[in-house]
């Protein structure tokens, strides 16, 4: 008998969804086409190598709260960035018949899972610590991309997600979850409370523009002094700052690494203008969406992570909650 999806190792997981990554080949007209894991996570992405030895990324959309409006948001503002500005993104192939997505039938999800190929990017990951050069280079492509998203307009039946709230558009599993005790629903519950109200003053103070919001060093490329920016799954709409907070989260507790994002940013465009508590509040929000976000994963190996990661949260935020400074390496922390 076939086991549940969530019940099965990380490797079984992915050697199930290379079987039906593999029927979506051909939609692209690459039947002959290997696939190559690369990441194994929120979604599941391929590497496709051609026999004439072209290659390109090929993302299944694994994640249920994807919408059509989303994902065709999500490609069309990557066409756009792609011809209306010097900045190197994945750009979207379509399929043999003009769509921006296969859709094939999962028997593990019971649904059809929409399948995406892009343009395939040299280079290596920036990583969890960047060199401050290639930091204040992040600043200026995430400046860049604000200033395409201040007038860029999605087309018709495409829509994204507005994020105004901390958990953007996830429910909110923090007050009472399996995988949290009443410690932690109770931490979580307030830092959730105090971080929406000081986003809401973000909000009411700024225009609303698209977002990358997942903008670290795991979705950034280095290749011959060239940055690439991709893994847009998560774009949304909100204000400038909401992407640099996150930006920040990844950095935060190197004072050098912040500050040379933000120079970067500042050399194209002002820094969002918002005070130092609400820009905290951000950060410790970002905090609090990945640990709600974590706690509902099918992926076997990120559920494995799940009580660590809760832990440490809970110490964090608690932190924060007292000292209004959010940091990563409190004291019993680790990650």
């Amino acid at each position: 008998m076939r086991k549940p999806f969530t019940e099965v190792t990380a490797r079984t997981q992915a050697n199930r969804l290379r079987a039906l990554a593999a029927r979506a080949l051909p939609a692209w007209g690459l039947a002959d086409a290997s696939l190559r894991l690369l990441n194994h996570g929120y979604n599941t992405t391929f590497r496709v190598e051609v026999p004439d030895g072209r290659r390109f990324a090929l993302r299944v959309n694994v994640i249920p709260t994807k919408t059509e409006a989303h994902l065709l948001a999500e490609v069309a503002w990557l066409a756009a960035l792609s011809a209306e500005t010097d900045l190197t993104v994945p750009t979207p192939q379509r399929t043999r018949d003009g769509e921006w997505a296969a859709r094939v039938p999962s028997p593990d999800h019971g649904r059809d899972l929409p399948v995406v190929l892009f343009s395939w990017l040299d280079g290596r990951n920036l990583g969890a610590k960047p060199s401050i050069r290639r930091l204040h280079t992040v600043g200026r492509a995430m400046a860049r991309l604000h200033e395409h998203a201040a007038t860029w307009r999605p087309p018709a039946g495409a829509e994204l997600p507005l994020f105004d709230d901390v958990l953007t558009d996830l429910p909110n599993r923090l007050g009472g979850h399996p995988a949290l005790d009443a410690e932690a629903s109770a931490v979580l519950t307030a830092a959730y409370a105090r971080a929406q109200e000081l986003q809401d003053q973000a909000f009411a103070a700024d225009e609303i523009i698209p977002l990358h919001a997942d903008l670290h060093g795991g979705n950034l490329k280095w290749h011959r002094g060239r940055l690439s920016v991709f893994d847009f799954d998560d774009a949304g709409l909100g204000v400038a700052a909401l992407d640099l907070a996150i930006a920040v989260y990844y950095l935060r507790d190197d004072a050098a690494a912040e500050d040379a994002l933000k120079a970067g940013y500042a050399g194209v465009r002002p820094l969002p203008r918002v005070s130092p508590d609400v820009f905290e509040g951000m950060v410790a929000g970002r905090n609090l969406l990945l640990v709600d976000d974590l706690i509902e994963q099918p992926n076997a190996e990120l559920r494995a992570m799940i009580p660590a990661y809760v832990a440490n949260s809970v110490r964090r935020l608690r932190g924060w909650l007292e000292t209004g400074r959010y940091r990563r390496d409190v004291p019993g922390g680790r990650d």
